[in-house]
């Protein structure tokens, strides 16, 4: 219609309207690219918005993740403390549970960053779809002291004591303690699993063989050495995680704030 218009006044050389229907048509292109951008932008904040949503749940589950690894730890520690205070006392007082604890000590857990929202914004190049500079910033400074975190975390994790204590100690009691104190798998809300230590252990062992660990043990000065490095390094590993959850918290606090 506005073709056929336009070739008509043409014809007429009636050039005022010709200029009128080239400015409707410029017009109209220009109306045209406007509601286009103005989609693509909506769409874009629409996928920003997604995106940092699933930030903050990832930061939220990552709070979770940290506290029942703290609480692992913790138990560890304790197991270590006891076995530690252990070697303090004549051989006729202790029984078993200096047994559990020294293995006990042993336990160990990896450490995650749960980063699969930030690295597909990484991956995808759709970290610029977040306008904000400081949201962007902010984001990379956590997940990068976070990669640094699991670095140390690494350092205090791979310890000799571990390796040490299972070469030393009698199968027949590692065998029960796995059987009936090993790792609690835990499914969260979330569909996340995390380990926990048991609070208690009992199992059966003979008595002739829990007095003969107890006497080598206490002998055992290498391992008793490297227990007291083992806890030096359980308090590095509790100390790394509780700044690991006030820089989450911290981070998800400012997160919902600037959104």
């Amino acid at each position: 219609m506005l073709l056929r218009r336009i070739t008509q006044h043409v014809r007429d050389q009636n050039w005022f309207a010709v200029f009128i229907d080239f400015l409707i048509v410029v017009f109209g292109l220009f109306i045209g690219l406007q509601v286009n951008n103005w989609n693509e932008n909506r769409k874009n904040i629409e996928i920003a918005n997604s995106y940092i949503d699933r930030i903050e749940t990832d930061l939220a589950t990552q709070i979770k993740y940290f506290e029942h690894t703290q609480n692992y730890f913790k138990k560890t520690r304790e197991h270590a403390i006891a076995a530690l205070a252990a070697y303090q006392r004549p051989s006729e007082e202790l029984d078993v549970q200096f047994l559990i604890d020294l293995y006990q000590a042993s336990q160990t857990l990896s450490l995650t960053n749960r980063s699969g929202t930030y690295d597909e914004l990484l991956a995808t190049g759709r970290i610029d779809l977040i306008a904000s500079t400081q949201i962007r910033t902010m984001l990379n400074h956590y997940y990068e002291s976070g990669r640094a975190r699991i670095h140390t975390f690494k350092v205090n994790t791979f310890v000799p004591y571990r390796k040490i204590a299972r070469m030393h100690l009698d199968e027949a009691v590692q065998l029960e303690i796995r059987k009936h104190c090993d790792d609690v798998y835990t499914i969260s809300d979330e569909n996340y699993y995390y380990l926990e230590l048991p609070d208690k252990c009992d199992i059966s062992i003979p008595e002739e063989i829990v007095k003969r660990e107890i006497i080598n043990t206490l002998a055992n000065d290498e391992l008793r050495q490297e227990l007291r490095y083992q806890l030096t390094s359980l308090d590095s590993l509790i100390n790394s995680i509780k700044n690991g959850i006030q820089t989450t918290e911290t981070t998800l606090a400012k997160l919902k704030e600037l959104e």
